[in-house]
């Protein structure tokens, strides 16, 4: 997400983000796409062995990122830095639900 606030600075220094190496439309379902499919399917996976509590945490913090990839979508450069502060925490609270799930799945 942060490519889309220096897409000028990355084309001059001949960096190849997502934005300047796909376009700015392709970039912008890269990334929301990439982050959804990732978290769906940990949420799956935690389903699939059990931690069905964990499951439907994560796809609870899911929802709320996706509501605000709505304005994302919509004008990614205006927007990406709101959207990284509005989604991020819900992100992250993800992220240490998915590794508390592991944490307390006994395999």
């Amino acid at each position: 997400m942060n490519d889309f606030k220096s897409i000028e600075g990355d084309r001059e220094l001949g960096m190849n983000s997502l934005p300047v190496a796909f376009g700015i439309d392709t970039a912008k379902y890269i990334c929301v796409g990439t982050i959804d499919v990732t978290q769906l399917g940990v949420a799956a996976y935690l389903a699939a062995i059990g931690e069905t509590l964990y499951a439907g945490i994560l796809l609870g913090l899911i929802l709320p990122q996706m509501f605000f990839q709505l304005d994302f979508l919509k004008d990614p450069i205006a927007n990406d830095v709101a959207y990284q502060g509005k989604a991020q925490p819900f992100l992250v609270f993800g992220i240490l639900t998915a590794a508390l799930a592991v944490g307390h799945h006994a395999f």
